[in-house]
């Protein structure tokens, strides 16, 4: 017994030793799940605010105004006034620039205190994320009820029809939560599996022992990278086409808009996983280094990309990091041409975005590339750089010594041999 104790605890101590030696996966396992519960527990600590919501109001009374004033004063309402009109704010709306748009219609304010009629109130939610349009719901059906608690006080009587709050849900008329996550979902499939597929490109070459074969054939850095990603790209876009068929055949989500659109503007968001992978394909070691940072993006990913919670309710820092996140911007593009119908002329901006993020990953993987194949190539072109640069320095100062000698010695008289 204390003989096969003591074979067990040899083992362990060797598996400890092992681990200790492994530097990435040792930081991976003990600071992974502390960077994780920072990020999702600074997120859903505080709920949803700060919705943009558009207010239009035609009555222009002070009725209106005390209206409009306290909307502003919640915390889940971010209220911009809008002149344009109702068409141009539904048109925000089909962008995802707005939540939800309040019209204030003309005689709101004498059909407020008439205690005979009410006052009517038109709320339009952006019910493609059912989240977001209960908030707005139930954030401006409380707003009314204080209202009309305000002039009870102040009147002295009871309106008994008060404000009548007459909701209108866009893009989900079923008030069904099931498009907005199953959307979530498909992008963040795309993401995974495309991201995966690149990041063993490079690594799965080391460890077969082929890629000394790469290094010999005549392929440029270009072509390699190229070669490396149309057939990512073309299972990407194969994956999502049959995912997007089983969205809309079996879970029954509409697609409003285009799908050659929808798959042209999938492009930019797998070659942007392509050059995050390829990148993570050329500093890992092994397979199983590659899927720890692989793990690691995708879970940087679901924090910022607006999964849990609207990016626009993140905190200052998270808002700012947000904007490099593709599977945020390529989510607006998924729920604006399926859920909304939305064209490219309303999508230009997360398509510019994802366009950018996916020439900077590009961008950055060829530039590892050209450091070399070998994981370990960037430390030794550092290593080289830095080696020259202190080479450099000291003929620098060398010549500069040199100079001063020079300058000391054309400064003090000449010696002739004789006494002064």
């Amino acid at each position: 017994m204390i003989d096969s104790l003591h074979r067990i605890w040899s083992l362990v101590v060797k598996e400890l030793l092992q681990l200790s030696r492994d530097k990435l996966l040792l930081g991976f396992v003990i600071l992974g799940p502390l960077f994780e519960l920072a990020l999702m527990g600074g997120m859903v600590g505080g709920g949803i605010n700060n919705l943009p919501t558009a207010v239009i109001d035609m009555d222009r009374t002070s009725s209106s105004r005390a209206l409009t004033a306290r909307l502003e004063r919640t915390d889940e309402l971010l209220v911009r006034h809008y002149d344009g009109g109702v068409d141009g704010a539904r048109a925000q709306m089909q962008r995802g620039e707005l939540a939800a748009i309040v019209v204030i219609p003309p005689g709101y304010g004498a059909a407020l205190v008439d205690a005979g009629r009410g006052a009517v109130v038109q709320v339009i939610v952006d019910d493609s994320n059912y989240v977001v349009a209960a908030v707005a719901t139930s954030t401006s059906m409380d707003v009314a009820s204080d209202v009309v608690r305000d002039l009870t006080a102040h009147y002295g009587y009871v309106n008994r029809a008060g404000i009548d709050m007459r909701f209108i849900a866009r893009f989900n008329a079923d008030l069904d939560d099931r498009p907005r996550s199953i959307t979530a979902m498909l992008g963040l499939i795309i993401f995974q599996v495309t991201l995966v597929i690149a990041a063993q490109s490079f690594t799965r070459e080391r460890e077969l022992g082929t890629l000394e074969q790469l290094r010999i054939t005549p392929l440029g850095r270009v072509e390699l990278i190229v070669g490396k990603a149309v057939p990512t790209l073309l299972i990407g876009l194969v994956d999502g086409l049959l995912m997007i068929g089983v969205v809309a055949l079996w879970f029954e989500v509409p697609m409003r808009g285009s799908l050659p659109l929808l798959m042209l503007l999938t492009v930019p968001f797998i070659l942007s996983q392509i050059g995050w992978g390829t990148l993570i394909s050329l500093v890992s070691h092994t397979q199983q280094q590659s899927v720890l940072f692989v793990f690691a993006l995708a879970m940087l990913e679901v924090a910022c990309s607006g999964f849990i919670v609207p990016a626009s309710d993140m905190p200052a820092v998270m808002r700012f990091v947000s904007n490099a996140s593709s599977v945020q911007h390529y989510l607006v593009i998924l729920r604006g041409v399926m859920l909304r119908g939305a064209a490219l002329g309303v999508l230009w901006r997360p398509v510019l975005s994802l366009a950018a993020i996916g020439l900077g990953s590009m961008g950055v993987a060829w530039l590892r590339l050209r450091a070399g194949l070998d994981t370990d190539s960037v430390g030794q072109w550092l290593r080289a750089a830095f080696r020259l640069a202190a080479e450099r320095r000291q003929q620098r100062r060398a010549a500069r010594a040199g100079s001063r000698v020079e300058n000391k010695r054309k400064q003090s008289p000449e010696w002739t041999g004789e006494p002064a």
